[in-house]
């Protein structure tokens, strides 16, 4: 009986590689349990979730649930050892039609030693996935190897949101964020996120904010604003979908990064800022040792580095940004950074324009700061740009390489990421004066920090009309509150080295 059951799977296993090179033959999964693959041959490749390369292979699988659940798949077993199957997988899950695919989720190594492949999906009934495996790691020796798999779909009641239907954080403050996600499969009523500044903490043990906003799109997003957040820190956060009576499971983390303050700096080597610090966009991350190519690679040696890279064929447009950062009107900033050029033949030059805008996006960048070109491939190049922020509010910096088609592929990495800033005269002016408490019930004291004479005080309304006002002569003054009505005040203080003006809230 034994050799009568593995003669069918011979069988079987000849009829599956005929049947499953590509998305219109995809083999129908009917139910769970462990899948083992035919070794790979031509086939038809589809990089819409991960990056395509010359003569990579894929295996076909599809899959329609008669309910709304999640689906399991993974390859992470003892059997894919590299010899009998690959151990080194990819996995892309894509809806849609085959002549239109749209990409679901997909992975490619389970962690940074691990290089087989897990994936859970939200499914909604009737809704037919298609479950792509690729050999483009398979070994040098080996590169057809097919592999075995595990394959459970679980009915839910409650779906979480796919890991792909989350949007980058914004309106971002020192102490807050608005973060997005589309809304999960079954729409419910609300979702619950749970955020922390710890990012070794589990999902669920942060703070958790119960009150999302729903939009109807289309698409149909959520939102939820997470404040209170220790100034300029970075954020952890998981969101799961909250049906009333059920809860579905947390999908994250993700991230966020509130805006920091000035001066700031990154250098790509914190593990717990996650590395990037919130320098998002185009550019990778390279962890250059004494045995990688390029060796030693980063500013100062072995370390992480950011890098673009350029086209033979055309000119680039490859776009990066840094995190969020907190402005003060007149604020003169210094930005610098280091580049250097590497290629395996003779590197072509390459530019980099610097940038200023409001958001993480290339249409928000709207001021150039410089343009920088970089034929260096000995040693790294300090570069610097400046700017001036025209009001007080949050910024975003840029960095788009522009550079033109080489003769050569050629990378440029760029490290040691240092803002600085000088504030303004009127800034200055402003940060010399504290106004305590604030705000304030009966009396409200005034005081210079740095010996500059208060000469006179006014207080003035929302309308313009002034209400209090004084002629301390001294560098500290107590103004006494307790005629005026509760609301909102401007106390405009005149010194020797000037007047500023602040904002007075009186409860």
């Amino acid at each position: 009986m034994k050799k009568i059951l593995l003669s069918v799977i011979a069988i079987f296993a000849g009829v599956v590689v005929n049947a499953q090179t590509s998305c219109a033959t995809a083999l129908t999964i009917s139910s769970n349990g462990t899948i083992t693959t035919p070794n790979y041959t031509t086939s038809t490749f589809v990089n819409g979730c991960l990056s395509s390369s010359t003569g990579i292979k894929a295996i076909w699988y599809k899959y329609t649930p008669t309910s709304n659940g999640e689906m399991t798949i993974s390859s992470d077993l003892a059997a894919n050892n590299g010899t009998t199957y690959t151990n080194d997988t990819r996995i892309s899950v894509f809806k849609g039609t085959c002549t239109s695919l749209t990409c679901v989720e997909y992975n490619d190594d389970v962690s940074d030693t691990n290089y087989k492949s897990t994936v859970t999906v939200p499914v909604s009934s009737g809704t037919t996935y298609y479950i792509q495996w690729d050999n483009r790691w398979g070994s040098t020796a080996n590169p057809n190897l097919g592999l075995q798999f595990t394959f459970n779909f679980t009915a839910v009641s409650c779906v979480r949101p796919g890991a792909l239907d989350f949007y980058l954080p914004d309106n971002y403050t020192t102490t807050s964020a608005s973060l997005y996600w589309n809304q999960a499969i079954g729409s419910p009523s609300n979702y619950d996120t749970d955020w922390s500044t710890n990012f070794s903490t589990p999902a669920g043990s942060g703070t958790i904010v119960n009150t999302a906003t729903l939009n109807a799109g289309p698409p149909a997003y959520a939102t939820s604003t997470i404040t209170g957040v220790p100034a300029s820190s970075n954020v952890r956060y998981f969101v799961r979908s909250n049906c009333g009576g059920s809860q579905s499971g947390w999908q994250g983390p993700y991230y966020a990064y509130l805006a920091k303050v000035l001066p700031y700096s990154n250098d790509f080597e914190s593990a717990s800022n996650n590395y990037t610090d919130g320098f998002i966009g185009q550019f990778s991350l390279f962890n250059s040792t004494a045995n990688s190519t390029p060796a030693n690679y980063a500013d100062g040696g072995v370390g992480n580095v950011m890098y673009t890279y350029n086209s033979t064929t055309a000119t680039s447009n490859l776009w990066a940004y840094s995190r969020a950062v907190s402005l003060s009107a007149g604020e003169q900033v210094t930005i610098t950074f280091k580049t250097r050029l590497y290629s395996s033949a003779s590197a072509s030059p390459m530019t980099i324009k610097v940038t200023a805008g409001t958001s993480q996006s290339s249409s928000a960048q709207t001021t150039i700061l410089t343009t920088i070109t970089e034929s260096n491939t000995a040693d790294f190049t300090l570069q610097t740009a400046t700017y001036t922020a025209p009001s007080a509010g949050i910024y975003y910096f840029g960095f788009n390489n522009n550079s033109a088609a080489g003769t050569s592929q050629t990378f440029l990495f760029l490290d040691t990421l240092n803002f600085t800033s000088v504030l303004s005269t009127n800034e200055v002016l402003a940060n010399s004066f504290s106004m305590t408490p604030n705000p304030a019930k009966n009396f409200v004291t005034i005081n210079s920090t740095n010996d500059n004479a208060i000469n006179a005080i006014e207080v003035v309304d929302i309308n313009g009309r002034t209400v209090l006002t004084a002629k301390p002569n001294a560098i500290e003054s107590n103004i006494d509150l307790s005629t005026l009505s509760s609301g909102v005040y401007m106390v405009k203080i005149n010194s020797e080295k000037g007047s500023v003006t602040k904002k007075l809230v009186k409860e």
